[in-house]
């Protein structure tokens, strides 16, 4: 597997060389708008999504640099530390060392904490630059619980362990059995919910308060399960599409939480049925079930991620792993980076982003080539605990 760990390790090391600043599908609110084009949720979303859908980077028609991000310096991380681990590859480590201790050093949203450093709007939520929120700081705190082991850094799991506390604290919404996206927030967001029942699991243990809270998260996630396997991105009226990406991070979750409710087990099974839809004949990741367009680079990541573990419980052949990685690298790399998306009538999105793309891409490169070579889930044994 040569050939993946390579590709993922050039990813990892353009991000360093451009010390892992750049753009984000979701940045648009970054820059000072005139008071008039953001009076409102529905104006800040259209410029959000002007930017998210422009296939060419309008961004540098009026700024310039991009930010760093603490969840790409923990999706990095992770990559890094798996592919070290693989390979022995002291490059790897080197990097993964640097980007977890400049995610460490963040205090951008807190002193436990992770966010994003621009002001987000999505149709169901507004939060501002700098507030934290359960997707960051789950990838952040994941890293680094993998380098407190790897590493034997007991700082960096010390770090993430606080990011668990604060979870606990100011995520869970007691009345609905469920982590919130964020602390302002009492939308039952499933990708969201998981990641705090697993973060708080996998970094504070079997607590019983901890074990309470992670299984209610378990279960209103299960209630929500469709007849076809998938789920909702929420629970909402206005959320209800399923895509790639988030249902794959609601099948890990769930996976690496497996041990709370005996349900998980079968409901996972559904879920991967339903997930196969996401891949077309020669391993194309497309970003929604019933549409060959746009084949997506984010989809794709962590796509090699979630079918890395559902390998382990014997639900995804290693061909169908083979194919995903295969396509990704023949067509989803270009000039070091991931590509955004590719579209029906061959137009390629060419905005490089670091968080969106090349960090779950090098992911679900350095997670495939793991469970192809030894046959093991690659997450390392405390980010598998339930």
């Amino acid at each position: 597997m040569d050939d993946l760990t390579a590709a993922a390790l050039g990813l990892i090391e353009r991000a360093a060389i451009d010390r892992w600043q750049g753009a984000d599908p979701y940045d648009g609110l970054a820059w000072r708008w005139p008071h008039l084009l953001i009076a409102g949720p529905r104006r800040r979303q259209a410029i959000v999504q002007v930017h998210s859908r422009t296939p060419i980077d309008i961004r540098r028609w009026y700024r310039r640099g991009g930010s760093v991000i603490a969840k790409a310096l923990g999706v990095f991380g992770s990559a890094s530390l798996r592919i070290h681990a693989l390979t022995g590859d002291p490059r790897a480590r080197e990097i993964a060392v640097d980007a977890l201790n400049l995610l460490n050093a963040d205090r951008q949203a807190g002193s436990v904490a992770w966010g994003y450093p621009w002001d987000v709007q999505t149709r169901w939520s507004f939060y501002p630059a700098g507030s934290p929120n359960i997707v960051s700081t789950a990838f952040a705190a994941g890293a680094l619980l993998e380098a407190e082991c790897e590493l034997d850094r007991k700082d960096l799991g010390d770090r993430a362990r606080a990011a668990a506390h604060w979870v606990l604290d100011a995520l869970w919404v007691e009345e609905g059995g469920f982590f919130a996206y964020h602390p302002h927030s009492r939308a039952n967001v499933h990708n969201a919910n998981l990641l705090g029942a697993w973060l708080a699991w996998a970094a504070l243990g079997d607590q019983a308060e901890v074990r309470h809270r992670a299984l209610r998260a378990v279960e209103r996630t299960l209630s929500d399960q469709r007849q076809d396997g998938s789920w909702p991105y929420g629970e909402s009226g206005s959320l209800q599409w399923a895509d790639s990406f988030h249902s794959g991070y609601v099948l890990v979750a769930l996976d690496r939480l497996s041990d709370l409710d005996p349900r998980v087990g079968e409901a996972v099974t559904r879920g991967a049925r339903f997930y196969m839809r996401f891949f077309g004949p020669r391993g194309e990741a497309r970003l929604y079930p019933d549409r060959p367009y746009p084949i997506d680079g984010h989809a794709a990541g962590t796509g090699l991620t979630t079918l890395a573990g559902l390998s382990r419980r014997g639900l995804v052949e290693p061909e169908l792993i083979q194919r995903v990685a295969r396509q990704l690298l023949d067509f989803g790399i270009r000039d070091g980076h991931a590509v955004f998306r590719r579209y029906r009538s061959g137009l390629r999105a060419i905005v490089h982003y670091p968080r969106w793309c090349d960090a779950h891409v090098a992911l679900g490169l350095a997670d495939a080539a793991v469970v192809l070579t030894v046959g093991e889930h690659p997450a390392p044994t405390p980010l598998l605990r339930g």
